[in-house]
């Protein structure tokens, strides 16, 4: 006979019933709350992290300020001298090395620093030295350039710095040719 009691007391007791189906949706609209709450998190985490990392970067610099420097070569006084152009003995040479393009240290891509470079020679002879060398010149720019961060870029004052470090790593790939000077035909840092 105890399988008749418990037979009754299911019957008896159809609250207990309701309350099990009831529990069973309060359960879910909990499951529910607690989804929409991790991905609200996630989408507050992902809002910051892109503010962070990306944003706040490209905004640090004064917006007052250019966002574009350029420092033009200026002309020589002499009818020779271009890059590929012939010269009269004695008289300074212009090699240059246009379009180079590179991301600055720690901007992960999110920045670039667009320049030309022109190089002053004293010699005929030094012009054919640095052509044949173009290619180990633009890598050695590419690399002295992109080692710097957008500070140290956007900074004027660290420029000479930047032009002495450029000429003494050039002049001991040219040698025995030498550059007496360095010229930013264009520098624009985005």
């Amino acid at each position: 006979m105890p399988e008749v009691k418990e037979a009754d007391q299911a019957v008896k007791n159809p609250e207990d019933v309701k309350a099990g189906a009831s529990a069973g949706r309060t359960t879910q609209l909990f499951v529910k709350i607690a989804v929409i709450a991790v991905v609200a998190i996630v989408a507050v985490l992902s809002g910051y992290i892109v503010t962070a990392k990306v944003l706040k970067p490209m905004l640090a610099h004064d917006p007052s300020a250019a966002s574009e420097e350029v420092a033009e070569v200026p002309e020589p006084e002499h009818s020779g001298g271009g890059h590929g152009e012939a010269a009269g003995a004695g008289e300074e040479q212009l090699f240059e090395v246009s379009q180079i393009i590179v991301n600055p240290a720690s901007t992960v891509g999110s920045r670039f620093l667009s320049c030309s470079v022109a190089f002053e020679l004293r010699k005929a002879g030094d012009l054919q030295i640095f052509e044949s060398r173009e290619i180990k010149i633009r890598d050695a720019l590419i690399t002295i350039l992109s080692a710097r961060t957008v500070d140290e870029l956007a900074d004027t004052r660290s420029r000479e710095s930047l032009r002495t470090q450029i000429l003494d790593k050039i002049n001991q790939l040219a040698d025995p040719a030498k550059a007496t000077a360095v010229y930013f035909k264009d520098f624009v840092l985005q």
